[in-house]
């Protein structure tokens, strides 16, 4: 097995015309067994031919070809080592991970002389491959009885996920990038363009997408809804989290907008409807109505059995607030309170009654101030006689102030 390190910039001698010229690339066939189709070689300062491998005829540190013919182009399923391989960052599938290629590994399959891309180094060693030190940093790792190995992932266990010809070339089941965190996953796509990132959201399950989608900045965000066909849209947006969906569709067209809420479902409709007319306040646009109420009169043993329901259903929120008949916000009290009490215990004994809220027109730096001096993770957002009408969470705050710094 060669590394690619070791093969670039060496000497190729052209037996036919005795010429010689270094290496500078291979190209590859972008599928399941990556097969080295052509050698990219410098001839001059200023010119490069492209040969095909079958001319080499010997591989190695120095390598030798057998042929006057050049190749012009590439074909459209082909990639290139130094341009898509080499220093980018890759899908770990095994891992569930983005890794960064420091060194290509190519190996012979003698029976069939052919030549392919094993696997890549994301290790240490690489760097110290490409830099010429990696045997004279070897005695001192001995010396120190510290075992270092290149750190290799075979082709089968990566995804390089790279645009061909306006097309993503995806080698093994999309059931393996389900496998990796959302944002990480999210992360590695915001460095790709767009065609690519809507051909990877099309091919993953809908809420894991979604949760992906979540995860995107929001430039992404708005193309990808913008391209969906108004149904995706309307499925995407019943796993978002109604805020982040809300932020998503105040940045579509009216049209597009209204041709997704039309979609959805009554009760779905009218919450993100809501958000949207909040959205025009202070601090209407950060508001989740996601959260937990209960009675004054209920016991401590039916509160625990509703927060229960909700966990199932819905995210789960830190605190829990209580209304009266009237469904009017009287009070609150923290799930950790809550569940060091016995069961028969009446709610309206063990609540905190003087609850810190904030209104529609309440400023978020205010806002940001009343979560800090109550040491609150969250507040209650209330209009008109005391109606909860959602929460404002303290990261929901704190990321909507750094985007203005």
């Amino acid at each position: 097995m060669f590394y690619f390190s070791e093969l670039k910039n060496k000497p190729v001698l052209n037996e036919k015309n005795k010429s010689f010229a270094k290496v500078k690339d291979y190209i590859f066939l972008a599928n399941e067994t990556a097969l080295l189709t052509k050698l990219v070689v410098q001839t001059s300062k200023k010119k490069q031919s492209i040969i095909p491998i079958e001319s080499i005829i010997t591989f190695g540190k120095h390598l030798k070809v057998d042929s006057t013919a050049q190749v012009t182009s590439l074909d459209d399923n082909e990639l290139s080592i130094a341009t898509n391989l080499l220093d980018k960052q890759i899908i770990d599938v095994k891992g569930g991970k983005v890794v960064r290629v420091n060194d290509v590994a190519i190996a012979h399959k003698e029976d069939t002389n052919t030549y392919y891309v094993a696997g890549v180094d994301i290790g240490f060693r690489a760097v110290l491959r490409w830099i010429g030190l990696e045997h004279v940093a070897l005695p001192f790792y001995r010396a120190f009885n510290i075992h270092t190995h290149p750190h290799n992932l075979s082709w089968a266990d990566i995804e390089p996920l790279e645009l061909i010809r306006g097309t993503v070339q995806l080698k093994k089941d999309v059931e393996d990038l389900e496998r990796m965190r959302p944002e990480d996953l999210a992360d590695y796509l915001e460095k790709t363009n767009i065609r690519n990132v809507n051909e990877i959201i099309d091919n993953l399950d809908e809420e894991f997408a979604a949760n992906v989608i979540a995860d995107l900045n929001v430039n992404y965000q708005t193309t990808l809804f913008r391209r969906f066909a108004s149904e995706k849209g309307a499925k995407l947006v019943t796993y978002l989290d109604p805020d982040e969906a809300v932020d998503i569709l105040l940045t579509l067209t009216k049209e597009k907008r209204s041709e997704i809420m039309a979609l959805l479902d009554e009760k779905k409709k009218k919450e993100l409807h809501n958000l949207i007319s909040y959205s025009k306040t202070p601090i209407g646009e950060l508001i989740n109505p996601e959260y937990i109420t209960i009675l004054s009169d209920d016991t401590v043993g039916s509160a625990k059995d509703k927060i229960a329901s909700f966990i199932r259903e819905s995210y789960f929120s830190y605190y829990i607030y209580i209304l009266n008949n009237e469904e009017e916000l009287i009070g609150a009290i923290s799930l950790a309170k809550l569940l060091k009490e016995s069961d028969e215990v009446p709610i309206y004994k063990i609540m905190e009654q003087d609850v810190v809220v904030i209104h529609l027109t309440t400023p978020k730096e205010i806002a940001t101030k009343k979560m800090l001096r109550y040491k609150r993770y969250a507040l209650p957002v209330i209009e008109g006689h005391k109606k909860l009408i959602g929460i404002v969470r303290f990261d929901d705050l704190v990321e909507d102030i750094l985007k203005k710094i």
